[in-house]
């Protein structure tokens, strides 16, 4: 990297770092920072770090913090969009989950721990407050995916193996009956407020 670094800064990448040993002590740094990520960056981050540089139009190379905040992994890198993307997403198909075709696990499941049924009747009132809740699940999901984390992990999948055939038909049962509400627009759970008016809403009574 900084071999590149100095081919994009040739005048004043000598005058940033003036000695080896300064030089040397500045990659151990990037490199110690790096060692804390879950990940390290991919070719295309690096890629993108060095094109953002040279569009900025500095005369100068970047400090160390500032090459960590160019190599620091976004979530469109393991294939996620923006928050603002996500939330448009779920508010677009709240209604009904179950059918549409999700850009990634992580915007259906931050949208269903909201609860499909509070995206989908939320009032003009309450949105930014869900908007809220829906960027904290989902942050944490896509922290946990730049992490390396599987959001279907294989233990839950091994586990299986120790079940018996009555417990994976009463799961089964579970989550076809979790599908159907979610394509009805039903939360995970209600008060009996909500159930009420639900059940009212199904059979056309007010």
């Amino acid at each position: 990297m900084f071999t590149r670094l100095e081919a994009i800064f040739p005048r004043t990448f000598s005058s940033a770092f003036p000695s080896a040993d300064l030089l040397k002590l500045s990659r151990r740094e990037l490199a110690q920072e790096l060692a804390r990520w879950p990940t390290l960056p991919t070719r295309q981050v690096l890629e993108r770090g060095m094109s953002e540089l040279k569009r900025g139009g500095s005369t100068w190379p970047p400090t160390i913090p500032a090459l960590v905040a160019l190599l620091a992994p976004q979530p469109a890198d393991f294939g996620m969009t923006a928050t603002a993307e996500a939330w448009a997403e779920v508010s677009a198909h709240a209604h009904h989950p179950a059918d549409h075709r999700w850009s990634h696990e992580a915007v259906r499941l931050a949208g269903s721990a909201v609860g499909w049924w509070e995206i989908a009747r939320v009032v003009p009132s309450r949105v930014d407050r869900l908007e809220r809740r829906f960027a904290k699940h989902y942050g944490a999901l896509v922290n946990r995916v730049m992490a390396g984390e599987d959001l279907t992990p294989r233990q839950l999948l091994e586990s299986d193996r120790q079940r018996s055939v009555a417990e994976l038909a009463a799961r089964a049962g579970r989550e076809q009956a979790q599908q159907q509400a979610e394509a009805a627009g039903l939360p995970h759970s209600m008060s009996g407020a909500q159930g009420l008016r639900s059940m009212r809403a199904a059979l056309g009574r007010t």
